[in-house]
């Protein structure tokens, strides 16, 4: 990978440059790259101990050892992740707010050879297995192990086609699926960073959310390969990380839309600026026009884009205007709507495909059975969406459409309505049963205060086709959201469904 590279390169050049900060910890690169010999020397020493991998692993993995880490501080798995992209093993980095038994079944399933987390109870559910083999320790153990072994050559730069990251789909409620990129297949997203998502070499990016978070872990990959500087957060803090933009002049911001508000608020009302920011670079959910306005008018300076991806599949296109779901594809992605095999006309919705140099062929068997890209090499994670003109039109992901009535419904494109109308900026669509249609449209508004439903119905009215006006209006004092920020669609129709938000 460049950023073991460009570790290398800054430790010698300008060793006292920050690399990392979070969690009250600072590595400058001559710290991270100590650091990363320490995590080598640690892995060498108990992957010794740990026993082989099964022969029929080999061909999805190469014949690497994976090393596993479920930590809850962000800085600790930035420096495991770069540690260990210096030698011959892949990482997997699992989220430790996944539920206990998603973890331990993944762990049986990749067959881990080392597992490393500061939760005890994870530690002695794995030490609790019969089918798996591995090694699971602490990270107390794990650091004094590496303090008292060998020390290692450190970190090294690697085969292009080597495999090195284990990534995963969302685990909160389903399995998740792995898949495994190898460092040519992110060679090539950096490539995309650095045109178009503001990665300059040198810049100090924050991003808030836990490495496992597909945001956060890439937003490290592109500052360790620029030499530039992160700071990290393990859970969004909007009052640090203000703070932080001031403190440190961060002058590159990676995260979802909702976190802008909260920085906004938060600056405006203990006086700092964010002024320092130059890129802001948003994804993960849609980017609302209300929210690109308030944050344009606190950072003036700021180029704000958002961009829509997927970890199976990389990069696919940015937007500068509006709700972010009219997207230019980046250079390089190939772009197709279909309904089933057959492409659809322009302007149709269906299944986005994407043929691009950067996705993964498959997932791994034992997580999953199904393909990622085809023998004609178009890739597809069933996003819906349209295509006319050079632009994609996002619909939402398959679970986004509900069915009301008999009407195809976009949820996202509800929210995006919605979120035009003052006091509903931060809102989340659902679908919740009804014994007449099936299901209705419902909406969950975060806020103290918030307008009276004709009020909304009648601008909504104005904005949408009849079937997408929501039937349910509820506020509710803060949305379920993942670790990184993103609003959980099936947690909020469960606070629905179960009568806990206020009914307007």
């Amino acid at each position: 990978m460049p950023f073991t590279r460009t570790i290398l390169a800054v430790s010698e050049s300008a060793p006292e440059r920050l690399a990392l900060s979070g969690d009250g910890e600072r590595y400058t690169y001559r710290q991270l790259r100590d650091a990363c010999t320490l995590v080598r020397s640690g892995a060498e020493k108990l992957l010794a101990q740990s026993p082989s991998i099964r022969p029929e692993r080999t061909d999805e993995t190469a014949g690497l050892p994976i090393i596993a880490v479920s930590l809850s501080r962000a800085i600790d798995s930035a420096r495991f992740l770069c540690g260990a992209n210096g030698f011959r093993a892949i990482i997997a980095v699992l989220d430790p707010l996944w539920p206990a038994s998603h973890r331990s079944e993944i762990i049986r399933r990749v067959d881990a050879s080392l597992v490393i987390t500061d939760d005890s109870s994870f530690e002695q559910s794995l030490a609790a297995l019969d089918s798996w083999a591995g090694m699971a320790i602490s990270l107390e153990q794990f650091d004094a192990v590496a303090a008292s072994a060998p020390v290692s050559v450190g970190p090294e730069v690697r085969p292009r086609d080597e495999p090195f990251l284990l990534l995963f789909t969302s685990g909160t409620t389903d399995l998740p699926k792995g898949f495994v990129r190898t460092r040519e297949s992110w060679d090539h997203n950096v490539v995309i960073s650095r045109a178009y998502l503001g990665a300059e070499d040198g810049f100090a990016t924050i991003a808030p959310g836990p490495v496992s978070y597909s945001l956060t872990l890439y937003a490290l990959v592109e500052v360790m390969a620029t030499g530039g500087s992160l700071h990290l957060q393990s859970g969004f803090d909007a009052i640090a990380a203000s703070r932080a933009i001031d403190r440190e002049k961060i002058e590159r911001f990676v995260g979802v839309p909702s976190m802008l508000l909260g920085i906004v608020r938060a600056a405006e009302h203990a006086g700092l600026s964010l002024t320092s920011l130059r890129e802001v670079i948003t994804g993960g959910a849609n980017q609302s026009a209300t929210i690109r306005r308030t944050f344009e008018k606190a950072a003036p300076d700021a180029h704000l884009r958002s961009y829509y991806g997927a970890s199976e599949i990389g990069f696919i296109g940015y937007s500068d205007s509006d709700d972010g779901t009219r997207l230019v594809p980046f250079d390089g992605v190939e772009v197709s709507v279909r309904d089933g095999d057959v492409p659809l006309p322009d302007g149709e919705i269906g299944t986005l495909y994407i043929r691009v140099a950067s996705a993964v062929e498959r997932y791994l068997a034992s997580t999953s059975s199904e393909r990622i890209t085809g023998d004609d090499g178009w890739s597809t994670v069933n996003d819906q969406a349209s295509y006319s003109h050079g632009v994609i039109e996002l619909a939402g992901r398959a679970g986004d459409i509900a069915v009301s009535g008999g009407h195809k419904v976009s949820l996202p494109q509800v929210e995006r309505a919605l979120a035009t109308i003052p006091g509903c900026e931060i809102c989340c669509a659902v679908a919740v049963p009804d014994p007449s249609l099936g299901s209705l449209i419902a909406v969950a508004i975060e806020g103290t205060e918030i307008p009276p439903k004709p009020q909304m119905q009648r601008m909504l009215r104005q904005l949408l086709a009849p079937q997408f006006v929501p039937h349910r209006y509820y506020r509710v004092d803060e949305l379920p959201r993942t670790a990184g920020g993103k609003i959980r669609r099936a947690a909020v129709a469960e606070l629905l469904i179960r009568g806990q938000a206020e009914r307007r």
